[in-house]
């Protein structure tokens, strides 16, 4: 008697795990059948992505905004000269229509003066330059623009891909304000 027991629990054991085994493999085959046909919706938040990409802008933006009007201002004696080389060129001057020659150190110190005034006041108007708010300024072109950019490119495209490289599976990409 629990001999035949026995084999029946083993039966009732093998049948049950064959009943599992079979109902595993088909949910499996089902899932992998609807998601090749239907496939996956993924949804993407264009306002957390443009935050978190105008975060960063910003940040960066406020570290590299103050390197870079430094740069400028050591570069404004170079390129003012560079202008003014040709500005200057005759030593004659009109003034209420009579014509005079003004004398070579005359000359060079208004050159001189003028110069020290463009450099003096192009220098006055980057140390103007709030950095923060135009860093803020970027960060908020830069929002827009991914919103934009997320709702144009992304917005309704399909993608397939293989999983397990071997089931084609659609990627539907839908953007969220």
């Amino acid at each position: 008697m629990r001999k035949f027991l026995k084999r029946i629990h083993g039966f009732s054991f093998g049948v049950g795990f064959l009943y599992a085994f079979l109902l595993m493999f088909s949910v499996l085959a089902m899932s992998a059948g609807y998601l090749t046909a239907k496939g996956v919706t993924v949804y993407l938040d264009s306002g957390e992505v443009a935050r978190m990409v105008r975060e960063q802008i910003v940040a960066q933006a406020q570290l590299d905004l103050p390197k870079l009007i430094a740069g400028a201002k050591s570069e404004i004696p170079r390129i003012v000269e560079e202008e003014m080389q040709d500005q200057l060129t005759s030593d004659r001057m009109e003034i209420a229509g009579f014509v005079f020659r003004v004398p070579d150190e005359l000359m060079e110190q208004l050159k001189g003066n003028i110069q020290t005034n463009v450099e003096n006041a192009t220098g006055q108007i980057l140390d103007g330059i709030d950095t923060q708010i135009v860093a803020e300024q970027f960060g908020e072109d830069v929002y827009r623009m991914v919103q934009e950019t997320m709702h144009s490119e992304l917005d309704g495209r399909s993608f397939e891909i293989m999983a397990f490289d071997r089931i084609p599976v659609n990627i539907h990409i839908r953007v969220l304000q």
